[in-house]
């Protein structure tokens, strides 16, 4: 057998290490890759399921693949309590730091002025804060209030999502209401009107989702991924969303709460919570009731809109103190008007 060139031998030995390099090197991208798809679904909890199959959204699901309701509770002695049966509840998603927001609202539209025919309770959804002083700072402001549900997730503008379905959950779990009220804490809520009418002149008492709602020009999914509100079409496949209400606040009756987070156990949360209620409404057979009550904007209204909105979007701290005086101002003024008692 004839001896291999000392030159061969090396070219060998060259070919060899290249290869392995090129192969160390496509090892390391995909594990950077699936690290990344692994960063990017982590943030909605995903219930391991079956093959997957065509939903009737056009989205490929599996049997189970909806919000893992278990993974968002963290097990606390220290969840608000809430007497069973109340007439409203009234759920306002927060960001850790906004203290301040919360704060006024305590003593405006959460104050409960003088004795009142109607119960009703405001709490707080809160997530988890990556900083340890502003985690401690929730503790304390939830061990001296009593009003804050503190989920199981990172408190990011694309968890809303998780945040709004553990709040769901906990209130058909825990309180039972006859209605639930979802807002933001840059929202003021009519609190002097809202229970009222609920009780004496709501005349949809299952089945309620009412709210103020967009237009379909606005109800196209983005897929910018630059985008806060990106969707992508594995997430979500159809281009557009089915009609549903603004997050700024929306009515929904337990009977509703219950069928929709029925829906959330199959459907896959996508990041946009309003428009994940909508889908989940959609596929539970509840349709959403428009009405003008829900105001996306301040436009300083006057006092006697306060005998008919419910709920008013992008509030100041000042802003707030000015609405609670209009809200109280309107229970002796503007009685030559005729008081509106539908939801339009």
């Amino acid at each position: 057998m004839a001896l291999m060139h000392p030159w061969c031998l090396k070219g060998l030995i060259c070919v060899s290490g290249l290869l392995s390099l090129i192969l160390l090197w496509c090892l390391l991208v995909m594990t950077a890759d699936v690290q990344k798809r692994w960063q990017l679904s982590s943030r909605f909890p995903i219930i391991q399921g079956k093959l997957p199959r065509r939903s009737r959204f056009g989205a490929i699901e599996s049997a189970q693949r909806g919000v893992d309701f278990p993974s968002l509770f963290t097990n606390s002695l220290t969840d608000p309590h809430c007497e069973p049966g109340q007439l409203l509840l009234i759920l306002v998603t927060s960001a850790p730091g906004n203290s301040e927001p919360r704060q006024v609202i305590r003593r405006t539209w959460a104050a409960h002025e003088g004795p009142t025919a109607y119960q009703w309770q405001s709490v707080f959804l809160v997530g988890q804060s990556a900083d340890v002083g502003v985690a401690q700072g929730i503790q304390r402001e939830q061990q001296e209030f009593g009003d804050i549900l503190i989920g199981n997730y990172q408190d990011t503008y694309r968890n809303l999502t998780l945040k709004v379905m553990h709040g769901f959950k906990w209130v058909a779990k825990q309180c039972r209401p006859s209605y639930i009220l979802k807002t933001d804490d840059d929202c003021f809520v009519n609190t002097d009107r809202l229970p009222e009418f609920l009780l004496e002149h709501n005349t949809i008492k299952t089945g309620l989702y009412a709210g103020s709602l967009f237009s379909r020009e606005k109800r196209q999914v983005i897929r910018e991924p630059s985008s806060k509100w990106f969707v992508s079409r594995q997430d979500y496949h159809p281009d557009e969303y089915p009609p549903y209400a603004s997050g700024i606040g929306y009515i929904l009756s337990l009977d509703a709460i219950e069928q929709i987070l029925w829906a959330a156990e199959h459907v896959h949360p996508i990041p946009v919570e309003d428009a994940y209620v909508g889908i989940l409404a959609e596929k539970a057979g509840i349709r959403v009731k428009s009405s003008a009550r829900f105001a996306k904007h301040n436009v300083r209204w006057r006092v006697c809109n306060y005998r008919y909105l419910m709920v008013i979007h992008h509030l100041s701290p000042h802003e707030q103190e000015v609405a609670k005086g209009n809200m109280l101002q309107a229970r002796s003024a503007c009685h030559d008007s005729l008081e509106v008692t539908r939801w339009k």
